[in-house]
C-alpha cells in the first residue's frame, strides 16, 4: 500500500523554471551575515534532526498525474503510512467505492506480509532523502539572490565543479540547478525549486538518462514550533530507461489540513481516523503556488 508522491524520486531526479541564480548577480555576505554555505549546512542540519523526531500526522492528498486525479485522507504512523480514498476523478465514492476502501483497509492491517513491504519502502525512501540531504554543502556553490527581508533569505544553488559524484544518485542531484527560500528565524526550507541543467547519461546513454530541464519544485509548511511538512510537490520528469521504457513522472501533490497524530497509534487506530476522516467529509485547503513567501 505504498503513498503517493514520495519525496525520495522527487530529489532524485528534478526543479522548475530557469534558475534564478542566472537571472541576477550573487550577493556578497555582509560582516554580520554568515555565508549562505553556511546557511544552508544550518538548514540541512535542522532538516535532518526533525526527521530523527517521533513525528506523524494526519493530513488531506490531492495527487494529479496523468493517470491519477485522486483524493487521500493519510495518516503516518510507526509501521508506515496508512490512507484512504476520499474521491476520484472530481468526484466523492459512492456507496460501493467506499465500502471496497473500507474492505481494502481491513485487509491490510491485518496482513503482515504487506505491512512489512509498506514499513520496509517508507524507511528506505527515508534513508535515501537523508543520504541526498547530507550531500547537498558539499554538491553546489550558494549565493545569496538580494538581501534577505522580512526573515527571509533567497539562496540559489548550482553544481560545485570540484564535486565527484560516486554514485547515479549523486550524478543526478550534482546536475541540478536552482533555488532554496529559507526562513532565517528557525532555519528551515519554505520552498524548493530546481532543474536538471545537462541531460545525465549512464552507462553512456546505453543504460538510461534523465534528460535536462527535468524538474521539481517543494513547498513547506511549518506544522508547528518544531516540525516542518511539505505541502506541495510537484515533479517534471522526462528520459529513458535501457533505451526502451520511457522515464516520464508529471505530477502534483498538494497536502493540507495537518493535525498530529498521537505516539504510539496503531494501524486499527489509524484505520479508524481514516473513517471518520471520510465520514466527516474534512475539505482540503490546498495552498495556491501565489501564497509562497515572498
Amino acid at each position: 500500500m505504498p503513498g503517493f508522491g514520495s519525496l525520495a524520486p522527487v530529489v532524485l531526479i528534478v526543479a522548475a523554471t530557469v534558475p534564478l541564480w542566472a537571472q541576477q548577480p550573487p550577493v556578497t555576505p555582509q560582516n554580520n551575515q554568515e555565508s549562505a554555505h553556511d546557511l544552508v549546512r544550518d538548514v540541512i542540519y535542522n532538516e535532518l534532526h526533525d526527521r530523527e523526531r517521533d513525528s506523524h500526522w494526519e493530513y488531506r492528498s490531492e495527487c494529479v498525474a496523468p493517470a491519477q486525479n485522486v483524493v487521500r485522507e493519510q495518516v503516518e504512523t510507526a509501521s508506515g503510512p496508512v490512507f484512504r480514498l476520499i474521491e476520484q476523478d472530481g468526484k466523492p465514492l459512492d456507496a460501493a467505492q467506499a465500502e471496497r476502501e473500507s474492505e481494502r483497509l481491513e485487509e491490510y492491517i491485518h496482513d503482515p506480509g504487506q505491512i512489512a513491504h509498506v514499513e520496509r519502502t517508507h524507511d528506505n525512501d527515508e534513508a535515501q532523502v537523508a543520504a541526498i540531504m547530507q550531500m547537498v554543502p558539499s554538491a553546489f556553490l550558494f549565493d545569496y539572490v538580494g538581501a534577505p527581508t522580512d526573515g527571509v533569505a533567497r539562496i540559489a544553488f548550482r553544481p560545485d565543479p570540484a564535486f565527484v559524484p560516486t554514485s547515479y544518485q549523486a550524478r543526478i542531484v550534482h546536475a541540478l540547478a536552482g533555488t532554496m527560500i529559507v526562513d532565517l528565524r528557525s532555519k528551515r526550507a519554505i520552498d524548493m525549486s530546481g532543474s536538471v541543467a545537462e541531460r545525465v547519461d549512464f552507462g553512456y546513454g546505453l543504460f538510461g538518462r534523465v534528460d535536462k530541464g527535468s524538474s521539481f519544485h517543494i513547498h513547506r509548511h511549518e506544522v508547528s514550533a518544531t516540525h516542518w511538512k511539505a505541502d506541495l510537490v510537484e515533479t517534471h520528469v522526462q528520459g529513458k530507461v535501457l533505451l526502451v521504457k520511457s522515464l516520464s513522472k508529471d505530477q502534483r501533490e498538494a497536502r493540507s489540513d495537518f493535525r498530529p497524530v498521537p505516539s504510539g497509534t496503531t494501524l486499527a487506530e489509524a484505520k479508524q481516523m481514516l473513517g471518520q476522516a471520510a465520514d466527516q467529509g474534512v475539505q482540503a485547503r490546498l495552498v495556491p503556488a501565489a501564497a509562497i513567501r515572498k
